[in-house]
């Protein structure tokens, strides 16, 4: 049977990249939670009692093992399994008790669960990963739908592994990145009327809902609903008809949209213990910016006051909102003026902006809050070397900052001390500049062409299969093909020397154009042959192992199922002997039989009788003359056209094998 690819199957390599990314990145993920894991069980309590190691479990330990976690559990009533907010509070000097924990109710939530059932920190640490990382995973899955292979960056970098237990992060980035999968797929083009599946203002009051829910866990994507807001405000476009004006009703749904989710999540902890959900917010307030919060604060405006005095402290807690609010006014002006001048408000990068420009200025800047930005590097086109540098400091800071919480020597200590304020504050400056930078960066592909309605681009896998589909070696290979008289091999750089030799008298190849006559021009026109995609170049071989020659398949068409058999001229002694039609038998079985062509052309100069005789006794009918086909020479030249169909392969293959039979004899 001919080994033919059905058409149909052409369409369906697109899914096939999919799915290899969606099981690389899940593989990633999955090692990035495990080694996670492995790395704070060190800091668990050892089996029978004794003390804990807070930072690292030995002088071996690579990565830090401290984790909130373990905090949370030991000091914040977890492993009494109180029920957070309810009974508890905070006292006048900060100290939360009674099951309060420093973090708003959905994260508060996660820990009581995460509690149930665990007797010990490893417990409960083992508990949390469970729970934990099928976020992770959502994150994973919907940045490499928005994406592609650019989902690496958040599957394939050290901040999954080194943050994925270290707080409770990953709920926060699942639902930021809900948020923008649903404006994604809401306004991505419908398959089947090529319109947007949602209008904006319905898409946009879906998306608020994820974003509210990650208010009620970190804050942080509470955030993005104030550019969401504007992009609906905007129409989602810059309308030319100034009737339509400013959609001031659709942008209300969406903040009333927030508003009632952030009141449903919150309500129900406000009523149960208003006292202990306060103390949640006055810890926040009340928090003392020193060593643990790792801000421009401390290690900027504390040496200059002298330490933590009560003069920084009320700067700090003053400057910090204010710098705060001003930065989300800078980003949504960036984003207004890209509106005036590109027609469409880009929210999603004013959001980045504004979580920059939130993690710059506030009084804590934790390592693992890398998390929070880490998809928006995936999500938009950022300076590679921005996204490397922020990694670079990631890693440093990650490294530093626990190093000295450990109290070492004081030459380690100094060591390190350097080490953190440089990934301070080279993470300082490129938070600064990607408040700039943010706003105007591009959404990457699949998500800009879903964002505008349109439909995306293939993916980089899926050109090269798309460029392997047209490619001739896709359908017709690079075989070896053989019979008494002749081997078809398939044509090599090492055949430059040999090849060269081949042509004889200039005056039996006028009607082709130039052949290669030295090694060096061989090894050209075999490396322009192999260059060709719609070719597949041979070296004809006699049956006594000297090269005599050279055919190909070209002009090879697998959609159609037709190509065409040219590129062929043989040495003098081999001219008028078996070798050719043995050639033409094999090239042409194989094509039909083997391949399942329907059509086999041959072209050759008009004004070339020898050819045109040659083809015309293998069985190729004449199909007339193409005026001005192919370059030659200084001018052009006027091809005669011949070809065998698959009907007429069956008779033409029987002529060639009495021909055969008739020069053998000889």
């Amino acid at each position: 049977m001919p080994s033919v690819r059905p058409a149909f199957a052409r369409n369906r390599i697109h899914f096939g990249e999919t799915a290899l990314i969606l099981v690389t990145a899940m593989l990633l993920t999955v090692a990035s939670g495990a080694l996670s894991f492995a790395s704070k069980t060190g800091c668990t309590t050892p089996k029978g009692g004794g003390s804990r190691e807070w930072l690292f479990a030995g002088p071996h330990q690579v990565m830090s093992c401290y984790s909130d976690l373990f905090t949370m559990w030991h000091e914040r009533g977890l492993s009494e399994h109180l029920f957070p907010y309810v009974h508890g509070g905070i006292t006048p000097d900060g100290h939360l008790f009674g099951g309060v924990v420093e973090y708003p109710v959905l994260s508060g939530l996660i820990m009581w669960f995460s509690g149930i059932g665990a007797d010990n920190d490893y417990e409960f640490l083992w508990h949390s990963l469970l729970i934990l990382m099928p976020f992770a995973f959502i994150v994973t899955i919907l940045l490499a739908l928005m994406t592609r292979w650019w989902v690496m960056l958040w599957a394939a970098t050290p901040p999954l592994a080194l943050y994925a237990l270290h707080n409770w992060e990953l709920p926060v980035v699942c639902a930021a990145v809900v948020g923008i999968a649903v404006v994604a797929w809401g306004c991505s083009a419908s398959p089947t009327t090529g319109l947007r599946r949602w209008s904006v203002r319905a898409t946009a009051i879906v998306a608020a809902i994820p974003f509210a829910i990650g208010f009620s866990l970190k804050i942080y994507p509470g955030l993005f609903v104030l550019p969401l807001m504007l992009y609906v405000l905007t129409r989602g476009e810059k309308t030319r008809d100034r009737r339509s004006g400013l959609d001031w009703l659709g942008a209300s749904y969406v903040a009333l949209s927030a508003i009632v989710t952030v009141l449903v999540t919150q309500v129900p902890f406000m009523i149960a213990g208003y006292d202990g959900w306060k103390a949640a917010i006055d810890y926040q307030t009340l928090r003392p910016v020193g060593l643990s919060t790792n801000s421009i604060w401390y290690w900027g405006l504390r040496p200059l006051l002298g330490g933590i005095t009560p003069a920084y402290t009320s700067i700090v807690d003053t400057a910090s909102p204010l710098l705060i609010v001003a930065a989300f006014a800078f980003a949504c002006f960036l984003g207004w003026r890209s509106y005036m001048r590109d027609g469409t408000f880009p929210w999603l990068g004013v959001s980045a902006a504004m979580l920059a420009g939130f993690m710059l200025f506030h009084k804590v800047h934790s390592p693992q809050y890398t998390l929070w930005i880490l998809p928006f590097f995936v999500l938009l086109r950022v300076r590679w070397w921005l996204i490397a540098l922020y990694l670079l400091g990631d890693l440093l800071l990650d490294i530093t900052v626990f190093h000295l919480m450990m109290e070492q020597s004081s030459l380690t200590k100094t060591w390190v001390t350097v080490g953190l304020n440089v990934a301070v504050w080279s993470h300082a400056i490129i938070l600064a500049i990607l408040v700039v930078q943010f706003v105007d960066a591009r959404p990457r592909e699949p998500l800009a062409s879903y964002l505008r309605a349109t439909v995306p681009p293939n993916g980089a896998l899926t050109r090269l299969a798309a460029a392997d589909w047209r490619a001739a070696r896709s359908w017709l290979g690079a075989p070896t093909l053989a019979n008494e008289h002749v081997t078809l091999r398939p044509l090599a750089l090492s055949d430059g020397a040999e090849l060269a030799k081949v042509p004889g008298d200039p005056a039996l190849y006028r009607w082709t154009p130039p052949l290669p006559r030295t090694t060096e021009t061989a090894i050209e026109w075999i490396r322009q042959a192999l260059a060709d995609e719609a070719r597949v170049p041979f070296a004809v071989i006699d049956r006594s192992g000297k090269l005599v020659g050279t055919t190909s398949f070209y002009d090879v068409n697998e959609a159609d199922l037709t190509l065409a058999v040219g590129y062929t001229y043989y040495s003098p002694d081999a001219m008028g002997t078996t070798v050719n039609p043995a050639a033409k038998l094999l090239l042409c079985e194989y094509a039909f039989t083997t391949r399942g062509a329907v059509r086999v052309v041959w072209h050759t100069h008009s004004q070339n009788a020898q050819s045109r005789a040659a083809i015309a006794k293998l069985g190729a009918v004449p199909e007339g003359e193409l005026r001005k086909h192919r370059r030659f020479g200084d001018g052009w030249r006027t091809t005669a056209q011949f070809a065998i169909v698959d009907d007429a392969w069956p008779a033409s293959r029987e002529r060639l094998r009495e021909r055969l039979t008739a020069l053998a004899a000889r």
